[in-house]
């Protein structure tokens, strides 16, 4: 019989709106069956010219520091993760919902734990959700987190 537990799980990280709790998830997955954990920060270039929105680089220069911040990001958050883990550090380019699918595949993973960012409304209908797309599309079973969302005190 087929070990029910994943061996290989994905988690892309959306490095500018981090949450931890995909990651603090799929490190209890993997102390229970030894799981390998591939990290993964994908940056998009949907934009046409990048080096609009970056003064300083242009644009080549503009990705390598995009590139550089979010290796860096994964990189504190494997240094905080229990020792004997084995967790690899991906940081891909391009549309993240394909980039995710096709990582996902080519590393042949039996899970993806991505968060959701609970997107609503026109920004949904716009934008779409890197979520949703991933959940249609991925080779794998997906377990999507809900963000948290900050209580409102009365």
């Amino acid at each position: 019989m087929r070990n029910p537990l994943p061996t290989r799980i994905l988690i892309p990280v959306d490095v500018g709106n981090f949450s931890r709790r995909p990651f603090d998830l799929a490190v209890q997955l993997a102390k229970l069956n030894g799981a390998e954990l591939i990290m993964l920060a994908v940056v998009e270039d949907t934009f046409p010219y990048p080096d609009i929105f970056s003064f300083h680089s242009p644009n080549k220069d503009y990705y390598r520091s995009i590139r550089s911040r979010a290796l860096s990001t994964l990189q504190e958050v494997v240094e905080e993760a229990p020792s004997g883990l084995k967790i690899e550090i991906m940081v891909s380019r391009g549309r993240p919902a394909r980039v995710i699918v096709d990582v996902a595949a080519e590393e042949k993973v039996d899970l993806i734990v991505m968060n959701t960012h609970g997107t609503r409304g026109l920004e949904h209908a716009i934008l779409g959700s890197v979520t949703d797309k991933v959940l249609r599309m991925a080779p794998c079973p997906v377990l999507a987190i809900p963000m948290r969302r900050k209580r409102v005190q009365s």
